[in-house]
């Protein structure tokens, strides 16, 4: 595998110092794809966004796929599912699992969020690879952690878990239902974080219902 296919493989990017250049830049090619979508948006328009000569542009980014790719990992690093793990951890479960389903779903339901996610899928045929970069930095990332909150409490008796990929899907699945296709199709309104908070705690008593040692 050489530099080139290494990148398309490996989602690590560091968070840019905030004013910087690259900062700059990804803030201005965020938005514009945002706005436009990925093919519509040149390099020459992203340069022109961020203020910043093409030379500038290609000495941090290489091409414009090298440029979605760290944006998408610096956004996935600073999201606000970034920062609950330790803390779930620490957690009863189900407090734990209350406090990973109310973040995520007030995440994915955010306007940013649907807003990447519906322009993932209009680019998915004519760019397979931007897809996966962003399924390796944000989905995938988020449901391995998930699968090591359930074997921590599974690992503590909490809950009597075999197969931890199974009920990490059934959970995610629990929390996104229909809410989460409809908002990305437009055909409602985002639900109120009160709304959404009864929505999660439902799934996640099923969901420790369902997971419940049986008792002695």
């Amino acid at each position: 595998m050489d530099s080139g296919e290494a990148r398309m493989t490996t989602l690590v990017a560091p968070t840019p110092e905030a004013g910087s250049k690259p900062a700059q830049i990804m803030e201005a090619a965020g938005a514009l794809f945002l706005e436009h979508g990925y093919s519509a948006v040149s390099m020459d328009t992203v340069a022109k966004k961020a203020n910043v000569s093409k030379a500038t542009l290609y000495a941090h980014f290489g091409s414009k796929e090298e440029l979605f790719r760290a944006m998408v990992a610096c956004e996935c690093a600073n999201s606000v599912m970034a920062g609950i793990w330790e803390e779930a951890m620490r957690l009863p479960v189900t407090e734990g699992l209350r406090l990973i389903g109310r973040t995520f779903v007030r995440f994915i339901a955010s306007p940013k969020a649907l807003g990447v996610y519906r322009m993932v899928l209009g680019e998915v045929l004519r760019q397979p690879q931007l897809a996966q970069a962003f399924y390796e930095s944000g989905p995938a990332e988020t449901f391995e952690r998930a699968r090591q909150f359930m074997a921590h409490a599974a690992g503590k008796g909490e809950l009597a878990i075999t197969d931890f990929d199974l009920a990490t899907h059934q959970f995610f699945g629990l929390l996104k239902a229909n809410m989460h296709m409809k908002l990305l199709l437009c055909l409602s309104e985002r639900p109120s974080d009160e709304e959404l908070e009864r929505f999660v705690d439902a799934a996640v008593e099923l969901f420790v219902k369902g997971y419940a040692p049986e008792q002695a």
